[in-house]
Formats: C-alpha cells, structure tokens, sequence
C-alpha cells in the first residue's frame, strides 16, 4: 500500500477491502475531494453512497463498513485521538455512523491510512492488520468466541505491544442487532450504535489491528499552537466537572430539572438519582481519570467494584447514557450493578443504552400485561434485574436474550397489542438519555436524526426557560451541521463544543486552516457540514425513510410528564407537525422530507 498525494493533515489514502474476493487497494483522493467532506463521517458517507446499492441487506456482502480519521487526527488539537465507523444498520436498516475515542484511530492513521473501506465476506474467520504502508488478511478461527478484552490481547501478543485494535466481542458474532465495536487505548471506547458490530460479524471480521509510526505535516504549526494556547483556558474551565466527575454529573442536574427518563420513560423524575450519581461514584468509587490520545479533559474514570461479576477489578466507569439505560430507565438504584454490566456489555461487545432501553421497555410490557413471564420464560420487574446475566444472554441470543437482542422496536412488531406504546426509540434505534419531552429541541432533533434515537446528531441544550417549539428547527439545522463537522474532523465534541464554542465560528475554522492550509470562508465551512447531512439523508431516502419515519414515540406525543419542575410537558402532534414543516422548508427538502434538485445541486451533490 503506497501512500497517496501529499496533503498537510492526510495520509492520502482509502484503503479498499474485499473480504471475498481478498483484494486490497490503496486509493488516492483529491484535494477537492477531501475540501468536500473533510474525513471521518463525510468520508464515509460519501463511500457508502457511491458503492453500496439502496436495496443491499444490512448483514449482507454488499454492505460496507468504513472506519475513517479526519485532517486533525494526530495533530497537536486536543480532542483529535477519535474515529468514526458507519455502514448500513442492521438495527434501523439505514445509514449509521458512531464515533469512538481511545488510541485506535490515532494508531490508524500511522499505520498509513486515513480511511478503510470494508466490503464482501470472507469464509472463514479472519481479521485486518494495516501496518506502514502494508495490510494483510490473517486467519482468526482462534480468536472466534472470545471476549473483546481477551481478543485484543492475544493480538497484542502476537502482532506486538505497540498495536491497537478495533474488535467485536460474542454478541458481534452472533449478530445482536445493537452489538458494538470496541476500540483500544489507554481508555477503551466503543463505536458504540446501530449494531455495526453485528455487520462486522457477518463479515467474519473479528478485529482490525493497526501499527505504525507514520506522521502527517501541518501547514503551520506555530500559529496551530497560538491558537490552541489562546482557547486552552476556555476549554479547562468549561471541561472542569468533565475531568472531576465526568459525564454522570448529568444525572443530578438532569433529574433536579425533570428531564431524566424513569421507569421506561413514564416518569423524568428519580427517586433514587442520587444513588447513581456521578458525585456518588466520584466520592466512593473512583479510583483515576484515564484520557483519549493526547486530550487534557480526561472525562473518563476508572471505578473499583466491590461486588459481583466484576469484583475486586478496576473498571471504566458506566458513562450517563449507561448510567440513565440501566439505572432510571429501570427503577434501578443500584450503582454498582450497573458498573457490572457496564464492564459485561463492553466484554461483551453491546451497546450500553440500546441494550437497557429494550429491558426497560419489555418491563413495562409485561407490567402492563402486554406479555407474561410464563410467555418469555423470565421475569422481568422494574427496581429488581439482574443485569449482568440479561446482557450475557443477550450476547449469546439464549433464552430471553434471542428476543432481547432485536431491540426494542422489533420486539414491539412481534408483540403487538399497542406494544409500541411503550417503545422510546425512533427509526429503531432507542433513544439516549436526553429528554425528548422536556428537552423542545430533542423531540424534533431525535425525530430528524438520520440515526434515530441519537443524541450526538442534534445536541441537547438544557435552558432555564421553556423555550417553546417554535425556534427549536433553526437550532437543529445548526446543531446538525455542525455535528456533522465535528465528526468529519474528527474531533471530541466535549473539546469542539467547550474549547472552540457550540456554533460554527472563526476559532474552529483556523484551526482546521493552520493544519491544511485551506482558508475556507464560515459559508463554505458550513456548507461542508450541510452537505455531509444531506447526504445521509439522502441514502435513508433511497432506503424508504419518508415524513412517516420522522416522528417520535406515542407517549412522547401524547402523554404529558406526570409530575416535577417539567410537569405538562410533551410534543403534541400538531406542534410537531408545524416543526416539521419548518424543518423541511429551511432544509430545502419536499414536503415528504426528500431533498430538492435545486437543494443537491447548491450543495454538489450529483
């Protein structure tokens, strides 16, 4: 694998797999073509929209998956050790991408690459080493079976120390509809949405491994670091509770405002919150802070259990989504079960909020009476789970588990009797902890999402006024595109937010300038992550997503929060009917959602 065209802060190429066949290439890209989607999401979208056909099933050959750095990869921004995977889910059936921290993209990109593009199926179980300049096809029947921990291990130990990994765990083999990526570092991450772990799986890959000392140039370094320099203060004063507590600060916050989703979202108030809180689990629990390549927040922790599965071990810390998945959404008051499954779901290779939203809503079908334990040949009760042996089972798709790991919406299908009632998820995928009742820019954010459920496409904002539904589609246009730059870049979106500032503005783009060299305009800037977007939205509509599949859960819509400080509040259809239309009109799509000629051709896509 030759490297491609010299460009300051690339690689210069894509790296093209076809397990089938065993082929290995090394493209080029233009310059142009990088100006155009950046790295990271855009790249793999565009890959995605170019070589995969609208109609190729999610755990098929001709699905693909793409891991891809961007320009600031291992350059001296903070916040730049991430990278990003997508690929059609096999969860919601469309475009998905998720991002992951770590060491393993930084490791990527010294191995040579800025982007892999994975296609085809081999026939035996096999993984990826991209190593210099060089890739290799290895045989992995070994490694089938084993637990994301232990494969990266024995990987270390055969293919050297200084190696890092992408890797499914039992529930990637065994096609979980949500299984995840995990990938190494000295914080292990999780590319952690839609199920991409399962159409890694159906790939018969087992792992990616890269290793490499390769550097990228930056166009101009001193003014790079000017730069940074002048925002580092910012960025330590905004990010301060991130490196103290981290993100389970949200659990109190959230839950003293009533925004936090309880007992499968009937309630946003927790009784019990403080039990789970991450002031709890800093005083008692916490034993460091562990980092992503090269970033001064550190918002990651590791934990001590002192009981169960995991006992006596340090571990991550479950993270608030984790945290609100299997605790509130549960009635579960019980921090340290949560830092077991947690731990388990990682080992496991499962995505932590897909997999204790599905529980949580399957309670309440039973609760409800919707099905039986005798049915299921388990029972299940809010306040009472055993975690831990649900995600197993899960895992290996045994007993409960064959059903729980469809996800949420699935189940709903084959239960019926206005199951979906109870379902929080949108387009299949179930929805992360930010509330899309109380919270008036999530419901439409979380609806418009190419994703689904997601909480990293449109970002939430938590203001001390209901601010009402009226403003709320410029915000999420906004919010949307500048995601879309942020993991196209790609960076941290605590560091992009926090240290460069919640729009798209001068410090951002100068920092992108002093590593490439280009001096785009705030326009073409912007213009890059409205692109990006409409290019995701635009493979979902040639896979049937219409105005239908942009709307949110029935009690969203029509129950309002019972009780506390965000009592009355909910997302009337009619409400969300003008939103939307809004939405649609701003973004230059059709009343059906789908984006104009005029729309593509403004933005160059053909």
């Amino acid at each position: 694998m030759e490297r491609g065209a010299e460009m300051n802060g690339y690689m210069g190429g894509i790296l093209k797999v076809n397990l089938s066949t065993g082929a290995i290439d090394n493209n080029s890209f233009t310059e142009d073509f990088a100006r155009m989607f950046l790295g990271g999401n855009g790249f793999a979208v565009k890959l995605i929209y170019d070589h995969v056909p609208a109609s190729a099933d999610p755990l098929s050959d001709e699905n693909a998956v793409v891991l891809a750095t961007g320009p600031l990869n291992e350059s001296p921004v903070w916040g730049t050790g991430r990278g990003h995977l997508a690929a059609i889910s096999p969860l919601t059936g469309y475009f998905a991408d998720s991002n992951f921290g770590g060491d393993a993209a930084s490791r990527l990109k010294r191995a040579g690459a800025d982007a892999v593009f994975i296609t085809g199926k081999a026939q035996t179980p096999v993984y990826l080493l991209i190593e210099n300049g060089t890739a290799q096809i290895k045989e992995a029947h070994f490694l089938w079976g084993k637990t994301t921990g232990e494969t990266h291990a024995i990987l270390a130990e055969r293919e050297g120390a200084g190696i890092e990994t992408a890797v499914i765990g039992p529930a990637g083999e065994n096609g979980v509809l949500f299984a995840n990526v995990m990938c190494s570092g000295s914080r292990v991450s999780a590319a952690g949405r839609c199920g991409i772990g399962a159409v890694l799986g159906a790939k018969n890959l087992k792992a990616l491994v890269f290793k490499g000392d390769r550097k990228i140039e930056v166009a101009d370094e001193a003014r790079l670091k000017a730069l940074l320099a002048s925002r580092l203060s910012t960025l330590k004063e905004n990010t301060q509770i991130l490196n103290t507590i981290g993100t389970p600060f949200l659990i109190n916050m959230l839950n003293t405002r009533g925004m936090l989703a309880t007992h499968n979202n009937t309630r946003e108030t927790f009784a019990y919150a403080h039990d789970i809180s991450g002031e709890l689990i800093a005083e008692k629990y916490k034993q460091k802070n562990i980092a992503c390549h090269r970033c001064p927040v550190a918002c990651g922790k590791l934990v001590h259990v002192p009981e169960g599965e995991f006992v006596g071990r340090d571990v991550k810390m479950a993270e608030f989504e984790t945290i609100y998945a299997f605790g509130s959404m549960l009635d579960n008051r019980d921090i340290v079960s949560i830092f077991n499954a947690n731990a388990m779901c990682d080992q496991m290779g499962i995505d932590t909020i897909s997999m204790g939203v599905t529980i949580a809503f399957l309670t309440e079908c039973m609760e409800k009476g919707v099905v039986s334990a005798k049915e299921l040949g388990y029972h299940l009760e809010f306040g009472i789970v055993n975690l831990t042996e649900l995600v197993r089972l899960t895992a290996f798709r045994q007993g409960i588990g064959e059903l729980l790991s469809l996800g949420s919406e699935r189940i709903s299908r084959r239960l019926r009797k206005n199951a979906d009632r109870f379902l929080y998820a949108v387009k299949g995928l179930d929805i992360a902890g930010h509330s899309a009742r109380a919270g008036r820019s999530m419901g439409l954010a979380y609806a418009t999402s190419t994703r689904g459920g997601s909480h990293h496409d449109a970002r939430p904002k938590y203001p001390d006024v209901d601010e009402g539904f009226a403003s709320q589609p410029e915000y999420c246009i906004a919010s949307q595109n500048y995601t879309a730059i942020g993991d196209s870049l790609v960076l941290c979106r605590f560091v992009m937010e926090r240290g460069f500032g919640i729009r798209i503005d001068e410090p951002l783009k100068d920092a992108l300038k002093y590593v490439t060299g280009w001096d785009l305009s705030l326009e073409e800037f912007g213009r890059i992550g409205e692109r990006i977007y409409n290019l995701e939205r635009l493979i979902n509509v040639q896979r049937g997503v219409e105005r239908t599949q942009d709307t949110l859960p029935w009690r969203v819509m029509h129950e309002p929060i019972p009780d506390g400080p965000a009592q009355g509040r909910y997302c009337p259809p009619e409400e969300f009917e003008k939103m939307l239309n809004r939405y649609y009109t701003l973004r230059g799509w059709d009343r059906n959602g789908v984006p104009t000629k005029h729309k593509l051709s403004e933005l160059d896509i053909s």
